[in-house]
């Protein structure tokens, strides 16, 4: 007689099932079904070994505990009975895979019976696809684990399987590529209905109850007080704000510290008062508009604002920020991005668990706006890393007053989130609990594995896109429907008073006491008198700029840590040469472009400055110019000769090959700068100028504006390789005239620098200011290597910015013409007064553009009888600097320039070589006529 191990191996792939049934059978013979009672019930040498079970009972399940101790049995099952067994599991281990699959498309997660997003089940879902026989149902059959289980019936296992997976969640996770993690989520998932697991309490479901009914209430005393006026309201996906309260008090017991939040304008206000604790009457005092010199103004601008404040959970306290914004919906996603990886870097020593970024999108514009994909696509390159941003989705399912169907070809507006192995979890906005549980595992989710998460709330809009719109013209069905549905506040009350957490008048005391606080706090609000100045800081200029010389011996120190490296790196051979004659070139002379950046860099070091630049190749630089990053000429690394100058005490240097976007790095780059301070110079470089004109929405909304919109000062540093070298449009012009337009109020510093020292000290400069203003570089090319651009040590030890560099022609005393430029183009207008043996002239290089250097230039010009001033640029005249300095050198200097240059063009440049040449000797030869005259 062989051992029942030895039965039961005997039947192949099978062998394990009729094991398990055998346990099953010890346990409890009903559960095997008649068959296999009779089969196990005619052999009397099989014991009786049985451990009891606890069957569901559709919300409560507990572990099956196998039987031990099997006695042996004689009797084998026929070949045909193990095919049939065989047969039946495979469709039961398909059927639970398709719901683990797929079965968010079946799921209950629409709070509108005829909402406009409409789903498909697909066939695999449908009960006639695995066509189950009664007797089947009736059989017992293995789980796979579900829900703790690993037999039971497969009528029972059928109502656990579709309560999971179609209730009013739905889960997106077998995409995720980690098998750790789709364990992780779907032990969760399948455990969420068992004893053990986190049930409410009932002061947590009164705090989810007084949430949703604050938000609510809020939304209504507003829209009573302020009837048409744009608040763009949350009602009607009120379950948003348990939802975030959940985050955060689950981010803190995970050792979170702060939460940065970004965010549009739907359900804006609310946030700001019931998630930030603005006070109601600030809110309502920017209502009433009562200064029209007040920072917020009217409309669309309340909506905008930022706020910093503390919330106080049951497990600690976590810092908040709003972040503000424009209307330009997704923009400021990668803003906060940057402004997390700042306090993440800066302030808790790297640890991305500290700080948490949420996200608030809305569905049209979290798939529409490009901006978004950019910034999804840098979550897991280590430059941008933030340990994973939680997305919370008010998913209205209408954009404005566009339908699904009309704005995404996918099923979900978060489909792409899956392509970065995000965690998606789709909810019904009517299921309160069961949403505040998704935002616990979401929030889990990210602090366990440092991934990104996406919370997809289904709900709607209870009035139009503005409280102003109807949106009955656009979605008739859908209004018609919501104008005798329950609201989500009413679905959960009567739950609770089901539950017998509250009665019946708990909610009409409740908005009763909210509405007499709120008329208190709204007389307050109409009292209060808003700020007179539009911006605190802005156009302080700091008078005395900072000293920006730097000592031989920091200059050597520096030089030298670009040379030595570690003994395990080997540097390209043909890449060493170039560094030591780097080096040399700081005692025997001609500094050039890329050696002064890096100097600069490694000075700000050692006076406690960080310095992070990132763009597009710029470790090399897209010039082979910078050379801060080196590769291991065997593979096995790269090394960063200025890190390690950290050793020694001074501050970081970071720089970062970023993904192909300009978009989305430009504003986690200006969000980065926004929050690191002044002891923090922040780089953004294009791989040439014009690029950045895919970041325009940045360079509007943000850079050149928002101090003066939400006072958030920001010292960014865009560099940006302008030069006119017959590369053709694309490679030309970084757009100067776009940047001097936007320039007003002191609100950004725009430079020119045609020498490595004044790129040196300019950088200098800008690392050590008080008062972080952008700042605007048009870096060279050509220049970069050119010997009359370089510069000597003394330069640097002994030299500062100049914004006006001041080249005289012949004898001093007798100037009587004056050429003014900017840039590259000086070398080419020397040349040609040299060339022509013209005397006699001032030339005078404009360094910095804006602030425009006024006194520099009339202190150049005094006591001079000049008859001819000319205007120098290579750029088209409708281009450039011209349009720009023309009323100033008119108006403040009362000078009458000619303009020397290109004629108007549409196109940045011409595309032909020769023509490049032909044009520039061309306006030159023009100059020399001119002055000749």
């Amino acid at each position: 007689m062989s051992t029942n191990t030895e039965l039961f191996e005997e039947y192949g792939p099978n062998s394990g099932y009729i094991r398990d049934l055998y346990q099953l059978y010890l346990t409890d013979p009903n559960l095997v079904g008649s068959d296999w009672i009779n089969f196990f019930s005619n052999h009397p040498n099989l014991g009786n070994n049985i451990t009891p079970i606890t069957n569901g009972n559709g919300n409560y399940i507990k572990e099956v505990r196998p039987a031990t101790n099997y006695q042996p049995i004689e009797t084998r099952i026929s070949p045909e009975q193990s095919a049939v067994l065989s047969k039946l599991q495979v469709k039961v281990y398909n059927f639970i895979n398709s719901y683990r699959r797929v079965g968010h498309l079946a799921a209950k997660i629409n709070p509108l019976e005829k909402g406009v997003d409409k789903i498909q089940v697909p066939n695999d879902l449908k009960d006639e696809a695995y066509q189950f026989t009664s007797e089947e149902l009736e059989n017992v059959v293995d789980c796979d684990g579900f829900a703790g289980l690993e037999q039971c019936k497969l009528r029972e296992l059928i109502g656990i399987v579709k309560a999971t997976y179609c209730g009013s969640l739905g889960f997106e996770y077998m995409h995720l590529t980690s098998t750790e993690e789709r364990n992780w989520v779907r032990e969760r998932i399948e455990n969420r209905f068992i004893k053990e697991a986190r049930v409410a309490s009932r002061e947590v479901k009164l705090s989810r109850f007084a949430q949703l009914t604050d938000s609510e209430a809020f939304e209504s005393e507003l829209h009573k007080k302020y009837v048409g006026h744009k608040r763009f309201s949350l009602q009607g996906g009120e379950t948003t704000m348990p939802v975030l309260f959940s985050i955060l008090e689950s981010s803190v017991k995970l050792g979170a510290k702060e939460a940065f939040i970004g965010m549009a304008h739907r359900g804006r206000l609310n946030v700001l008062r019931n998630i930030m604790g603005k006070p109601l009457a600030d809110i309502c005092s920017e209502f009433e508009d009562q200064s029209i010199f007040s920072v917020l103004g009217s409309g669309d601008v309340k909506y905008h604002m930022g706020y910093e404040n503390s919330y106080e959970t049951p497990a600690g306290k976590i810092d908040l920020t709003l972040a503000p914004n424009p209307s330009h919906l997704e923009f400021v996603y990668p803003v906060v991005q940057g402004m997390v990886r700042a306090k993440q870097d800066l302030v808790h020593g790297s640890d991305k668990n500290s700080v948490i970024p949420i996200a608030i999108h809305g569905d049209a514009a979290f798939i529409g706006q490009g901006i978004v994909a950019e910034t999804l696509n840098m979550a897991y390159v280590s430059g941008y890393n933030v340990g994973g941003t939680v997305h919370v989705v008010i998913n209205n399912q209408v954009g404005f007053t566009t339908d699904p169907e009309d704005s995404r070809s996918s099923i979900y507006c978060s489909d792409f989130t899956k392509a970065i192995d995000a965690l998606v979890v789709h909810i019904n906005c009517d299921d309160v609990d069961s949403a505040c549980w998704a935002a616990e595992l979401a929030t889990e989710f990210r602090q366990k594995f440092n991934r990104d998460v996406v919370l997809d709330i289904y709900c709607y809009r209870k009035y139009g896109h503005n409280e102003g719109d109807d949106p009955s013209f656009t979605q008739p069905v859908t209004y018609k429907e919501l104008s005798a549905k329950p609201t989500t506040i009413e679905i959960y009350a009567k739950q609770l008073e089901s539950e017998t957490v509250v009665d019946n008048s708990y909610l009409a005391n409740y908005l009763e006491q909210y509405a007499q606080s709120f008329a208190k706090q709204y007389a307050e609000g109409k009292r209060l008198q808003m700020s007179t100045e539009v911006c605190p800081t802005l156009g302080r200029i700091k008078s005395k700029p900072p000293v920006t010389n730097v000592r031989v011996e920091t200059l050597k120190e520096v030089a030298d840590s670009i040379v030595n490296y570690p003994s395990d790196f080997t540097p390209h051979p043909k890449l060493t040469k170039i560094l030591e004659k780097r080096v040399e070139s700081l005692t025997k002379g001609g500094i050039d472009w890329g050696f002064a950046e890096g100097l600069a860099f490694g000075a700000l070091q050692k006076d406690s400055v960080n310095v992070r630049l990132s763009g597009q190749d710029c470790g090399r630089g897209t010039f082979s110019q910078r050379h801060l990053a080196l590769s291991s000429n065997d593979g096995s690394g790269k090394y960063y000769p200025l890190q390690s100058l950290k050793n020694k005490g001074y501050a970081n240097f970071e720089v970062v090959n970023s993904t192909l976007s300009e978009s989305g790095v430009m504003a986690f780059e200006f969000g980065y700068s926004a929050t690191a301070g002044t002891n923090s110079l922040v780089l953004w470089e294009g791989q040439f100028g014009d690029f950045a004109n895919g970041a325009q929405v940045i360079i509007d909304q943000f850079i050149c504006s928002s101090e003066q919109k939400w006072s958030q000062q920001s010292g960014i540093v865009l560099l940006l390789p302008h030069g006119y070298e017959g590369q053709g449009p694309e490679h030309s012009s970084a757009r100067l005239e776009r940047y001097l337009q936007l320039c007003a109020e002191g609100n950004m510093v725009v430079a020119h620098p045609s020498t490595a020292a004044q790129h040196f000290h300019l950088l200098r400069r800008q690392g050590l200011l008080n008062i972080p203003r952008p700042l605007i570089v048009m870096t060279p090319k050509s220049l970069l290597r050119a010997p009359e651009a370089a510069c000597q040590i003394e330069d640097l030890v002994e030299g500062k910015f100049h914004e006006v560099l001041v080249n005289d022609f012949g004898d001093t005393a007798n100037i009587n013409q004056l050429v003014l430029c900017s840039g590259k183009v000086y070398y080419d207008v020397a040349k040609a007064i040299t060339n022509a043996k013209l005397d006699n002239i001032k030339v005078l290089r404009l360094e910095q553009l804006y602030p425009f250097p006024q006194g520099q230039i009339a202190l150049a010009i005094q006591q001079l009888k000049l008859k001819k001033v000319f205007w120098v640029q290579e750029e088209p005249r409708n281009m450039g600097a011209w349009s720009y300095v023309e009323p100033f050198l008119e108006q403040s200097l009362n000078l009458r320039p000619t303009y020397i240059g290109r004629a108007v063009s549409a196109s940045t440049a011409t595309g032909s070589g020769k023509r490049h040449t032909a044009e520039l000797q061309g306006f030159l030869n023009e100059l020399v006529s001119g002055l000749k005259q």
